[in-house]
């Protein structure tokens, strides 16, 4: 059996449904000989274990979130044999304008790109009642806007294309 692991980090929980959309859709659409398991970031171990990873994390103020940082510099030292990255956030009416922010940071700081198969950046949900009052004041100083910005359908077509890269692998 082959393993695929999905892992993410989430401080208000939109990036961690992401990942659980992630996990399902994969779970579905592999077969024999893969295995998906959905896992937190709490123990490493669990990700260097696997032969394909799929690690997201929620941005803020530009950066990935500490425990996917950390975990990334874990498959750093034995990296699998498939790696995607995913980020969410920040919100903004334009979608380019996420794209960039998220990318040029995130590619800077994960690693070159034969490190990862892909780097994927999907928007995120930015309910105003989970923010603390520094990340209110944020949100208003970068113009984010409140709402769901989840474009499910890129979810699920992007984990079709991780499927499909696995079963030809």
């Amino acid at each position: 059996m082959r393993s695929l692991v999905v892992a993410a980090a989430s401080r208000h929980g939109s990036t961690a449904e992401i990942a659980d959309r992630l996990a399902a859709d994969l779970a579905g659409t592999l077969g024999d000989p893969w295995t998906v398991t959905r896992v937190g970031l709490t123990d490493p171990r669990r990700l260097i274990e696997a032969d394909a990873v799929v690690l997201g994390s929620a941005v803020y103020y530009g950066r990935w979130m500490r425990s996917a940082t950390h975990a990334l510099d874990h498959l750093r030292e034995e990296p699998p044999d498939h790696l995607w990255i995913f980020s969410t956030g920040p919100v903004s009416d334009s979608e380019d304008e996420n794209a960039r922010t998220i990318s040029a940071d995130a590619m800077a700081d994960l690693g070159e790109e034969d490190e990862v198969d892909e780097h994927r950046v999907f928007g995120g949900r930015l309910d105003d009642a989970q923010l603390s009052f520094v990340e209110r004041v944020v949100v208003r100083a970068v113009g984010a806007t409140p709402g769901d910005h989840r474009r499910w359908d890129d979810v699920d077509a992007w984990a079709r294309q991780i499927a499909d890269e696995l079963q030809r692998a």
